[in-house]
């Protein structure tokens, strides 16, 4: 090691040499690059250069970018339009290397992503040298970003790319819904002020939704199941904000707060008990039509419902 740094601080490095290293080397080093084309490599040493002395790329391509290198290297894949592309062909690996991943499509989990969404991710992920989206880390860095209402929507389509058959219109629609309603329970779960209420509220809104949405697309056999639930998720929501979106009460005073819903849970169980037998049974048709036709993936539409004692 000594060795090579001394030869790149004492030998004379003409940019030219330094591209063409950078092009056929620099995936031993940092093999979250080894996917690229020679045409993409020489972009982004193009841009390196701009930035760099020849004997700095040297020594990058070699050691791979150091920790104060990995956001100029990024910021010149950004510029070569190539931050999707390294992040979706690192997927790609990922997923063939897990013999226990589904087969989900790396395109699938990054539709809707710009650029930029990834590049505190990809600056971060340079250092472990591969790209996925597993651990703490990843989730912070990917909040807020469409990746996380995709791992479900993507998943849920995955299941039927095993089965190889066409997927059904109602389960594409279904995932993508699941998916927005899953990144309202994170941000839920990420809330940091204690009990919220209004969220709370949200999550409802967006699980009646879906119902509603899927009133008008089951068999018609099942559809007065489907309106069944549709109309105990929507008074469900209107309960929850009724008794903890009042202006009287102290959101900051999680005491306080926990008084209510427990409130509103008793309004809940109150309302629901002449209809409970009903509702179970309702719920569970629906719950098994949808598993049997989309995947297991849907049946987290009806574990919200269990949560809150709406089913037992």
């Amino acid at each position: 090691m000594t060795t090579t740094i001394l030869e790149v601080a004492t030998t004379t490095v003409t940019p030219a040499a330094a591209r063409d290293g950078f092009v056929t080397e620099v995936a031993d080093a940092a093999p979250i690059l080894g996917g690229l084309t020679g045409h993409d490599l020489g972009c982004v040493a193009d841009r390196l250069l701009e930035e760099l002395e020849p004997a700095e790329v040297v020594a990058l391509t070699r050691n791979g970018p150091r920790p104060d290198q990995s956001a100029l290297t990024v910021r010149a894949l950004h510029d070569c339009e190539l931050v999707v592309e390294v992040v979706t062909l690192g997927l790609r690996e990922a997923i063939e290397a897990d013999p226990g991943s589904p087969p989900i499509d790396a395109a699938c989990l990054l539709e809707g992503v710009q650029p930029d969404d990834l590049s505190p991710y990809l600056e971060a992920r340079f250092a472990l040298g591969s790209v996925d989206f597993e651990g703490p880390e990843a989730t912070d860095l990917l909040a807020g970003t469409p990746i996380i209402a995709n791992i479900v929507r993507c998943g849920t389509l995955a299941a039927f790319g095993m089965a190889n058959t066409g997927t059904p219109a109602v389960c594409i629609e279904l995932s993508q819904r699941l998916g927005d309603m899953l990144v309202t329970l994170m941000e839920a779960d990420g809330a940091d002020l204690g009990p919220d209420p209004m969220l709370l509220a949200r999550v409802f809104a967006v699980t009646n939704e879906i119902f509603a949405w899927l009133a008008d697309e089951v068999p018609p056999d099942l559809e007065a199941d489907a309106l069944l639930v549709r109309d105990t998720t929507a008074r469900v929501g209107e309960l929850m904000v009724e008794g903890l979106a009042r202006p009287d009460l102290d959101t900051g005073d999680e005491e306080e707060v926990m008084a209510a819903f427990m409130g509103v849970m008793t309004r809940i169980s109150a309302e629901l008990s002449g209809t409970e037998g009903d509702l179970t049974a309702a719920t569970s048709r629906l719950s098994a039509y949808l598993v049997e036709t989309c995947g297991e993936s849907s049946s987290m539409l009806f574990e919200l419902l269990v949560g809150v004692g709406a089913t037992s």
